[in-house]
């Protein structure tokens, strides 16, 4: 607004409603987008965790297996109908581990004397373990729930 000092027009310094409105528009769409893509990278940022956890599981579970068979004592190996049975010596008086898949988990069982001893879950929350014995070679082919494979060859 301009007013009259004398013969001289000065302009009011100040902001109208309108301007106030705009600045307050325009930082609440900044703020409300960039809400929106901090919320849509943490959420992402959860699921790379997830993603990173399971794969951890799965090479733990490769892990795990490349240290039953590093242990020595194995006097004889056998696949069949997708499990893997490690027999032991008797005379290190240890026992025999047999390593199947079901129901979306990977158990290992501990016998000795045909008498089981315990049975440990491996792996969980895959779709399917395949063990394949070819000549000397045995292939673990391990199937998650989202359409991938992870072989390992003993």
């Amino acid at each position: 607004m301009k007013y009259k000092i004398g013969y001289v027009f000065k302009k009011k310094r100040g902001f109208t409603i309108i301007e106030s409105l705009a600045y307050i528009f325009l930082t609440t769409m900044i703020l409300a987008s960039g809400i929106s893509l901090f919320t849509s990278m943490y959420r992402a940022y959860l699921e790379s965790i997830q993603l990173s956890i399971k794969y951890n599981n799965y090479q733990n579970f490769f892990i795990d297996l490349d240290n039953i068979v590093s242990e020595g004592g194995i006097k004889q190996i056998t696949v069949n109908n997708n499990q893997i049975k490690f027999l032991k010596n008797d005379e290190f008086n240890s026992m025999d581990k047999i390593i199947k898949s079901y129901d979306g988990k990977v158990f290992i069982k501990y016998t000795r004397n045909d008498v089981t001893q315990t049975i440990n879950t491996m792996l969980e929350d895959i779709d399917n373990l395949e063990i394949k014995g070819k000549g000397k070679l045995i292939y673990f082919i391990l199937h998650d729930k989202d359409g991938r494979e992870f072989i390992k060859c003993i």
